[in-house]
């Protein structure tokens, strides 16, 4: 009852606190959330629609050009007889119109590779969103935290005040000495110094979620355990091989590797000259002539070597990147499992003892106010069971974080979604 008591006060501060209602996410509104209102995010997702347009830019044929010529004779010696400078027998007009053609599966290979671009573009952005989530996953379960460390001093500030209170009134009637009263008002000073401290605290995690977010509300978390609980493989060779199947991170290097492939390939092509044809027409000394003609560059010096060693090394390093990011999600891997069963462990002791300490804490209290024990006795329960507390929900916390981290390094985060 203390808890929940507890609980509605930290509300109230915090309602207080910020002048207005607040509202109460589980964290699968925080993604929802940072999903649609995350400035970075919505940034990134602009890159989707840039790599889109480089397709409609490689699908587009090259514009034909068209070139007007003037020749003019300048001299007037040179002219027929009984013409002036502008007489059309003195010059000549010719009309070129002419366009390069892409050769050897040039166009095609640059469409292929903006299609790769557009779909790598789409990767990264999953990747970008698994990031977020892992970001909005620690926030949130911050402020969770500092929630929690509040609650508890509360409650123990409660314990504090009410023994003052009945301390004040025993010092009075000369049942205790002054030494005792002090140590129990030591004691609530404490509290509420760690109290300030603790609310600020709050405040900043929830500062920092809210800007995660992209939102300028006041939260508070709704700590709902069933997502905590979610039926995920429980063999660590099941979570390893479905990480390094559909981690974007791996999705992506696989796509820079075949996107390597394809740049060879267009690189390639590009070694081969594009011819440019073209008609004309003009009028020499006042007759008409038409014409064709072909321009093809001369592959003596360039033939495109230093692209095609480029997009040679950039297959490379695109491997060598796929094999890092390969042994980096197996070692992320084997660590979050094994956090998470470790803290899951000490967490479920902790469930165990956690409830005792309240009663222990109960009698003690009794005990001295009756005059049984001394307040020696009871300041050191009252220090035992604040550890207690928060040792339980250190461990709770941490519980908590290596499930989202085992979540997060296998790509199982949006099952919270589900």
């Amino acid at each position: 009852m203390k808890a929940k008591h507890s609980l509605v006060l930290l509300m109230f501060y915090l309602i207080s606190s910020y002048g207005y209602s607040q509202t109460q996410l589980t964290l699968k509104d925080a993604f929802l959330l940072a999903r649609k209102n995350n400035p970075f995010y919505n940034a990134e997702k602009m890159n989707s629609d840039i790599a889109k347009s480089d397709i409609t830019t490689a699908k587009l044929q090259y514009n034909p050009s068209f070139n007007i010529s003037y020749i003019q004779v300048p001299n007037s010696k040179y002219f027929p007889e009984n013409t002036r400078f502008l007489n059309p027998e003195n010059r000549q007009i010719s009309y070129q119109v002419s366009k390069t053609f892409q050769v050897h599966g040039q166009r095609k290979n640059k469409i292929l590779q903006a299609e790769n671009d557009y779909h790598l573009s789409e990767i990264n952005l999953n990747e970008y969103e698994r990031n977020l989530f892992g970001d909005v996953s620690d926030k949130w379960l911050d402020v969770w935290f500092a929630t929690q460390k509040l609650v508890i001093l509360k409650q123990a500030k409660a314990n504090s005040d009410t023994l003052l209170k009945i301390n004040q009134i025993r010092l009075k009637d000369q049942v205790i000495t002054t030494t005792e009263f002090l140590r129990t008002q030591i004691l609530s000073d404490q509290y509420n110094l760690m109290q300030v401290n603790a609310q600020q605290s709050l405040k900043t995690q929830i500062n920092e979620l809210c800007f995660t977010l992209g939102i300028n509300d006041s939260i508070l978390v709704n700590d709902n355990d069933a997502q905590f609980y979610l039926p995920i493989p429980d063999k660590y060779d099941t979570i390893l091989n479905y990480a390094l199947q559909k981690r974007t991170d791996i999705i992506l290097s696989n796509g820079l590797a075949e996107k390597a492939r394809t740049e060879i390939q267009l690189q390639k092509s590009l070694a081969y000259p594009q011819p440019e044809v073209g008609l004309n027409y003009g009028a020499q000394n006042q007759v008409p002539y038409v014409g064709t003609y072909l321009a093809i560059p001369i592959p003596a010096f360039n033939r495109n070597q230093g692209e095609i060693e480029k997009s040679k090394i950039a297959l490379t390093q695109s491997q060598s990147l796929l094999a890092a990011n390969i042994l980096k999600v197996k070692t992320e891997v084997q660590t979050a499992y094994s956090e998470y069963v470790t803290y899951k462990f000490s967490f479920e002791k902790y469930k165990e003892i956690f409830n005792k300490s309240e009663n222990v804490l109960k009698t003690v209290r009794f005990s001295y106010l009756k005059g049984g024990t001394t307040i020696l006795d009871y300041l050191e329960a009252e220090r035992n069971w604040f550890d207690l507390q928060n040792e339980y929900y250190e461990a709770y916390y941490n519980y908590k974080k290596s499930f989202l981290q085992l979540l997060f390094v296998s790509n199982l985060t949006e099952t919270i979604l589900k």
